[in-house]
């Protein structure tokens, strides 16, 4: 494997220099130091670092390190090491928005830097991993040969596959945290009203499913009759708070419809039915209920859950295995090392959610997602 090519952005001339030192000792490949924050961000794209060591406080620069790292995390997949001394409670702040994997503490040693930089590139390496395959809910349902749209109990979507998309005219982006009427912005008018009225009617047992409705959908170019199946989705609580819509081809071959409904639902009923899982602590394996999470946050290899009674547990796990075990209607990522219930949200700041009196972080690159989920006016 070839040496990471690091970038390092740091005023101080002495420190800079010994860091670059330190780094061709452990056997990375680090470029000459850039004490201008706005230089750095001109040379990223001409050396594409695999990684960037920046000082928070940048003072001989018209940008701080902070508004490199918005820079960065805005317009290049780029991780990168905040390196700072202390700083005040306002600069943190700050610097959370930005996401950065990690911090170096100055007066720093070798193994801080060697440790840093190697937890920070398996991080990454496992978010891209994330990214790359998607999550298992968007994954399974992107394989069914069928159109499927998922919507909130304010009939907002919240999902549509690539087959919905096609069968609508409506891309994904346009629809998500709109009404279900905005995917079918291209059909007729009772068409948009059947699709409301069967969203608000889907208050039925969870174990089975509405009876099938028939409406002509279009995408813009011509209209299919489609044959409509409506699935509930159970909250953690054991409420309905959506709603599934599986469409296709009314002339669909019934044996093969039947099949994709069972294996839908069946999905969907292994998805939700669960309300809890177990946690190791201390020497037992004690229940953890999903409604009682407030939040998770990582820290390092450890992620920690909080709940509403005010009981904690620790666990050796990363944000990605614990998201996967979540019911991904009722939990939200709101930043790389937050997981929060969105029920349990008390208050909304520009970046920051407010669950129990307690300031959560919001990524930017998390906000869209999260206002989109979210019952606002």
């Amino acid at each position: 494997m070839a040496a990471l090519k690091i970038m390092i952005v740091e005023d101080e001339i002495i420190v800079a220099k010994d860091i670059q030192r330190i780094l061709k000792m452990l056997g990375y490949e680090a470029f000459d130091p850039f004490s201008n924050g706005k230089k750095a961000l001109d040379a990223i794209e001409k050396l594409t670092p695999d990684l960037v060591l920046l000082d928070i406080n940048l003072k001989s620069s018209e940008m701080d390190g902070i508004q490199v790292a918005e820079q960065i995390h805005q317009h290049y997949q780029i991780p990168f090491i905040f390196l700072t001394a202390f700083s005040d409670r306002n600069t943190l702040d700050r610097a959370k928005q930005t996401e950065p994997y990690g911090y170096i503490i100055k007066p720093f040693e070798e193994d801080d830097i060697r440790t840093a930089i190697e937890i920070a590139y398996y991080k990454y390496t496992k978010d891209l991993e994330m990214q790359n395959k998607g999550n298992r809910f968007a994954a399974a349902l992107e394989s069914l040969d069928v159109a499927v749209i998922i919507t909130d109990s304010n009939e907002k979507v919240i999902f549509m596959n690539k087959m919905a998309e096609t069968l609508t005219g409506c891309l994904k982006q346009e629809a998500l945290g709109k009404d279900i009427s905005v995917a079918m912005k291209n059909s007729p008018t009772e068409t948009k009203s059947a699709f409301k009225s069967l969203a608000k009617t889907v208050v039925g047992e969870a174990n089975g499913k509405e009876p099938d409705t028939q409406v002509q959908v279009s995408n813009g170019a011509g209209e299919n009759k489609v044959a409509v199946n409506t699935f509930p989705i159970l909250s953690i609580n054991n409420k309905i708070n959506g709603c599934a819509f599986v469409m296709s081809s009314s002339d669909k071959p019934a044996p093969v419809q039947e099949t994709t409904d069972k294996s839908l639902f069946s999905f969907l009923e292994n998805i939700y039915a669960n309300n809890s899982f177990f946690v190791k602590k201390d020497s037992r394996f004690v229940r953890v209920n999903f409604q009682d999470i407030l939040w998770i946050e990582a820290l390092d290899n450890y992620v920690i859950i909080k709940t509403s009674s005010k009981e904690q547990y620790i666990l050796h796990s990363s944000m990605k295995d614990i998201e996967a075990k979540l019911p991904p209607l009722n939990f939200a990522r709101v930043h790389r090392s937050y997981i929060l219930q969105l029920e349990k949200i008390n208050a909304l700041e520009e970046n920051a959610c407010i669950i129990d009196g307690n300031r959560i972080p919001i990524g930017k690159s998390y906000k869209e997602n999260l206002m989109s989920r979210l019952n606002m006016f």
